[in-house]
Order: structure tokens, then sequence, then C-alpha cells
């Protein structure tokens, strides 16, 4: 659902400034509140490891590479469980394996935790280089199967993965959020003989072509601070110049924003993913810092235009993106320069180019303003458009993306395929900018809410809050989805 926190949520956040997918984003809310309330997890617990995996589980071929995982042994008794989880499109670390909420119910309940690497990310590549020919093996169907594997041999033979003794068939949880999220809840459904249960939180499990629905959610937060209609009328009247097609005009604007571009699109994707995804940061973190800062802008009687290039600026500035990601601002940046350079760098970690793959070729949820016939308020350009963010895709990975996703096709199949399937529990938070990517969209559930699978809104609460560690800032919401999940997950595994 990233995607992980300071890190982990900014990496993940600003690789779904295009499309979809929060990917693990805990890492960020896992950080930012372990500064202000140390978790109680014990440091240097963690073992990295190895596991060899086929490049093809379904396919011809049949070459080997390297899976990098860690483990997390200290609360392990016989006879308990073992918590898997994924950081999705982030590197795997040992925050995953010590510093979330479901290292506390691995110690109530004797549990392993381990955490694996999602192929094509971090260390674990199973080809040379990230071609559009090397990633027609990046595929859900090969992921899910990469850890189905990794759980079959955890279960039969659990000493060559493992230091510690493990018992026999162990009960198997796979718990993650965002992305990782939906990876746990179809880790359940596609293997139910594997995994006896799984908790997916903020798991974006529904996709869209046109995922107009995030700034709509930053629309609603930036009215709730007093200056979502100013907001607005500052995009509409970039919009106005950057039509124009007047040359002179759409320099100024570069000048005005900071930023580059060769086309008005490429500017207006630019600046519209800056100040969405820096914004929509502290909303997704709970967090109110920027957003106040933005709406400061517009309070000083400022043109509407300008006090947008201002909070632009300030938005910017005022997040301290993670060092990996800082030659590439946002998503838009990077398909500008793919697309300019006959299918870009193909060099291993580059999380960028993975996830656009992944958006091309699976989710989409192209982040776009509303059709104008739809009568909602944009937030963002029209000009940036799904058959913007499509282009790229050609460009950038050739025909191994072909086709590209369906959206209809995609839903039927993955979220068809969680329907009347047990022990799975889904947690949302109700302010979540992801939410209608999830179970419990704004309008409704899309899923059966369940005593076998039961769906938690949490109130107040935004993206993969309940993965967090415990402290006393917990909301109430948040400490009463932690408590049913924990009780659920101690019920199913008996």
């Amino acid at each position: 659902m990233s995607k992980t926190c300071s890190y982990w949520r900014g990496l993940a956040l600003f690789m779904i400034l295009a499309c979809s997918v929060l990917a693990s984003p805990v890492n960020n809310v896992i950080k930012r509140n372990s500064k202000s309330s140390p978790s109680p997890s014990p440091a240097n617990t963690t073992v990295a490891a190895w596991i060899t995996q086929p490049i093809d589980h379904f396919g011809a071929n049949n070459g080997m590479w390297k899976q990098q995982y860690m483990v997390n042994a200290k609360y392990y008794k016989s006879g308990g469980p073992i918590y898997i989880l994924t950081p999705g499109e982030s590197e795997v670390s040992s925050m995953y394996t010590e510093d979330t909420h479901f290292v506390s119910l691995a110690s109530e309940t004797n549990g392993l935790m381990v955490a694996i690497e999602h192929r094509f990310f971090g260390n674990s590549n199973p080809m040379p280089d990230l071609s559009g020919a090397s990633l027609k093996y990046l595929t859900l169907e090969n992921t899910l199967e990469d850890f189905a594997r990794f759980i079959r041999i955890a279960k039969t033979n659990s000493s060559t993965l493992f230091q510690k003794a493990i018992s026999a068939n162990p009960k198997i949880v796979f718990v993650g959020g965002s992305y990782g999220g939906a990876l746990a809840a179809w880790m359940r459904a596609m293997y139910p003989d594997l995994v006896t249960a799984a908790w997916a939180s903020s798991a974006p499990v529904f996709t869209y072509i046109d995922f107009y629905h995030l700034d709509q959610a930053l629309g609603r937060h930036l009215t709730a601070r007093g200056c979502g209609k100013s907001f607005a009328q500052g995009v509409k009247e970039l919009d106005a110049i950057l039509l124009s097609k007047n040359s002179s005009s759409l320099d100024s604007v570069r000048k005005m924003f900071s930023v580059t571009g060769n086309t008005a699109q490429d500017v207006a994707a630019g600046i519209t993913s800056a100040i969405t995804g820096t914004v929509n940061m502290p909303v997704m973190l709970n967090g109110d810092a920027l957003d106040q800062s933005v709406c400061s802008f517009f309070e000083k009687s400022l043109p509407p235009l300008t006090a947008y290039s201002k909070a632009v600026s300030a938005a910017v500035e005022g997040y301290a993106m993670p060092q990996a990601i800082r030659p590439y601002r946002n998503m838009a940046m990077y398909r500008r320069d793919m697309s300019t350079k006959s299918q870009g760098d193909l060099a291993l970690n580059q999380p960028f180019r993975s996830w656009y793959y992944i958006c091309c070729k699976w989710f989409s949820n192209w982040q776009v303003a509303p059709l104008k016939a739809s009568n909602l308020t944009a937030y963002r350009s029209q000009l940036v458009d799904r058959e913007y963010w499509q282009g790229g895709c050609q460009s950038s990975f050739g025909s191994s993306v072909h086709p590209l996703t369906d959206a209809t096709e995609h839903n039927r199949k993955w979220l068809g395929m969680l329907r009347d399937v047990t022990n799975i529990y889904y947690t949302v938070g109700e302010l979540d900018p992801w939410r209608d990517t999830t179970v419990a969209t704004v309008d409704g559930t899309l899923l059966s809410n369940t005593a076998s699978s039961p769906i938690f809104v949490m109130n107040g609460a935004t993206h993969t809050q309940d993965m967090q560690p415990d402290t006393t800032y917990d909301l109430n919401s948040v400490r009463m989805a932690k408590q049913m999940g924990d009780s659920l997950i101690k019920k199913w595994i008996v």
C-alpha cells in the first residue's frame, strides 16, 4: 500500500506520484513517529540472508537469481507462527522486522519476523538490467510465487532459510501496508494452503486508469484548511497560460516555478507532481505542517497564480527527499527524461523505473485531473492526462508493456479473487488519499464486511497508520484497529 516512512514512505510516495499503489509508505510513518516516541523494539536483532529463486516460475527461462530477505528471531519459540511482509517497491531493511506493530504481535505469539525484498527492487534483481526485455519477468504472478516458494521451504526445510530451529509446518501470517498490503491479501487468496491469515493495511486492490480521486482527497484537505478554492484557481490560471501555446509565456512559467520541460505538458506535470506529492505526503503521515504552509500563501492577498507558485516552491523545499530519489523530484520528471532517451538508463537499482513499469503494465492509476464534464474541481493541470503518462510507457519499455493495463480485466481478476476469502483483515484510513483504491472507498465497500474477513475504517487516520509501532500518540481508532487485528490473528493461528 509503499512501498514506508521517512525513507520507505518518502521513496514510495514519490514513486507513485504518477500511478497508484501506495507502495509501502509505511517507512515514513514509522521513522517519523519513532522520533517522538521510540519503539521498544530491540536493535540489531535482524539477520540478512538470500534465497535462490527461478527467474520465471511459469515460463521457459529456468535461470536462477538471489532474493534478499531479513529475519528477526528474537521472539520466536517452538510452535510459533512466521510473520512475513514485503516492503514492496522499497528496498528491504531491518526496519520491517524490528520497528512495526507486527513486532509487538510477534512478541505476544512467539513469532518469527521475516521481510522479503520484492523482485527488481533493492538488491533483488533476477536480470542484469532494467530493460523492457528483463522487466517482462516483473509480473504479479512471479512476485507472489517468489513468496510462496519461500513459504514452502520454510514449512518443509526451514534449516536452509533460518539460523534458528523452526517447528515443522508453522502457521504463516502475511502482513503488509499499501502495495505490500495488497500482496498480503493476494497471498492469502492465491495460496490458502500456505498462508493461514493476512493483515492488509491500506491495500490498493482496486485500480483505475484515470485516478483523479487522489487530487479530490487533496482538495478536501486543502478546503478544510481554507485554501482549496484559491488553490484550484491557481491551477486554472496556470492551464490558461500553458494552453495558450505562447513560448514566452511558457518561459515565464518555467522561471516562476523553477521547473524544466520542453513541452507545456512536461512543465505542467512537473509542477503538479511536485505540489501534490509534497502536500499529500504529510496528509498520508497525518501531519499538517506542509499543507498549512501551502495555505498560508493564499491568505496573503496574492494573485492565485503567484500564491500557487510560491506554495509549490515552499512545498518542495520544505520536504527533505530521500537521497536515493533526489535526481528525480517526481515521477513526472522521470517520465519526461525517459521519453527522450531510447528506453533510458537501463542500470539496476532504479526504483522509479521498476515502479513505472508496474504502473504501465499492472495498475495504471494515473494521477490526472477529473474530466471537465464531471463538474468536479481540478487540483492539477488538465494537460496531464492518461495519454501523457501512457506515452512514456512505450518509449521507456518498448513492446514489453503491451498491452497496457486493462483496468476492468485487472479488477475482475485481482479484486474478484478476494471475494469470499476468509482470514483477511483489512484496515483503511478514513483520510487516506489512496482510500478509493482500497476495499473501503469513500462511497462504500467493494467487498463484504464479514466476521471472517472484516474491514476496519480508522476514523481520522491516514495511510497504513496501524502498521506503526505502538505509541502513546496513536489515535483511538488506530489503537482499536490494532487490538482487533491482534485478536483476529491470534484466533486464526490457533
